[in-house]
């Protein structure tokens, strides 16, 4: 069974700034929940905890006090990365009435995500776990990560295309090989840098995912998400989705809510394709941006010579050293193993 999980107000909350209006967040969570979407994430970017480092965001209970009690028969859920949230907002969150969480952590750190799968689980959440930047692993170390996780009780398991770059292949080998070890549910999360968010998700469906993600009119960080609409209306054309949800109501949502704000919010941009093709997380942008301004270069040229390097965590050490290298001509000379993220 397909589990299609909106997170619209989550991961869309870049492009609002981080400053949903409380009547939209009421109208977007009733009107999923009726048009049957059975999970609605909700919260800002990068999850619980966040407004205590962004001045301006809205708070984590903001959030549940417009969502969680206009849920219908959806579940409501929170993202939470370890380094920014805490277990007692994980608490909170459970006693508002929540229903599951998404720890994200890089799919070279799954360690992190271990003690706080446990604390989830002995909540009563249900439990997921968001490899991100999952382009970073080969497919044998993300078997050999998935492990402990599973061993720790994670419900189900998310690939996750951070950057926006991979291709249906990339995603069916992941999938495939997940597949051959385990008994998992797993899930993936698509970003549209390259346009292949639906292409990607569909290939997961076919894949074996029983979770894909997707917003009202591909709405979220950078290029933006698989567009809920369209991914809906494939799957049931394809009789790989019943018809349970209406896609009359969310492209009503889209229209009435989204429209607006997706007009304003530039996807298809010259510099989100480099950050596609070099699986670039764009969290990194500002860093990027501060160096390419220094040495008087181009960013995306910046950026691309970079990933090359490390696309996972790269540190301003690394952008400093290529973007001199880059000005001197030098940049092909590049080997600095210090830099380097383990190939496997």
């Amino acid at each position: 069974m397909i589990n299609i999980l909106d997170c619209t107000i989550r991961d869309g909350s870049y492009a609002t700034n981080y400053q949903w209006d409380n009547e939209i967040l009421v109208s977007l969570v009733s009107g999923l929940s009726r048009a049957g979407i059975p999970y609605i994430e909700v919260g800002n970017g990068t999850g619980l905890g966040m407004y205590r480092k962004v001045n301006g965001a809205k708070t984590d209970q903001e959030y549940f006090t417009h969502t969680i009690k206009y849920k219908n028969n959806s579940k409501i859920g929170v993202f939470f990365i370890p380094s920014i949230g805490s277990y007692d907002d994980i608490l909170n969150f459970k006693n508002e009435g929540g229903d599951f969480i998404r720890i994200g952590i890089n799919a070279t750190e799954t360690q992190q995500a271990i003690k706080y799968i446990e604390y989830a689980k002995q909540l009563g959440l249900e439990v997921f776990c968001n490899l991100m930047k999952t382009y970073a692993i080969s497919v044998y170390q993300l078997a050999f990560a998935s492990a402990p996780l599973i061993n720790a009780g994670v419900d189900c398991i998310y690939i996750v295309d951070s950057a926006g770059g991979m291709t249906p292949q990339q995603v069916q080998d992941y999938f495939s090989a997940m597949h051959s070890i385990y008994d998992i549910s797993l899930g993936f999360h698509g970003h549209n840098n390259l346009l292949m968010a639906n292409a990607n998700s569909y290939m997961a469906v076919r894949s074996g995912a029983t979770f894909v993600d997707a917003t009202l009119m591909s709405l979220g960080r950078g290029a933006g998400n698989a567009q809920i609409e369209s991914l809906v209306a494939l799957f049931q054309k394809t009789k790989m989705l019943r018809e349970e949800i209406d896609i009359n109501m969310l492209c009503n949502l889209s229209d009435d809510i989204i429209h607006d704000i997706r007009k304003d919010h530039k996807a298809n941009t010259r510099r989100n394709i480099v950050i596609g093709a070099a699986n670039f997380h764009d969290s990194y942008l500002p860093i990027a941006e501060k160096y390419a301004q220094k040495y008087c270069i181009n960013t995306e040229v910046l950026i691309t010579e970079v990933s090359k390097v490390n696309m996972v965590n790269p540190s301003e050490d690394l952008f400093n050293l290529i973007a001199s290298k880059i000005v001197n001509n030098t940049v092909h000379n590049i080997h600095y193993p210090k830099f380097c993220h383990k190939k496997y």
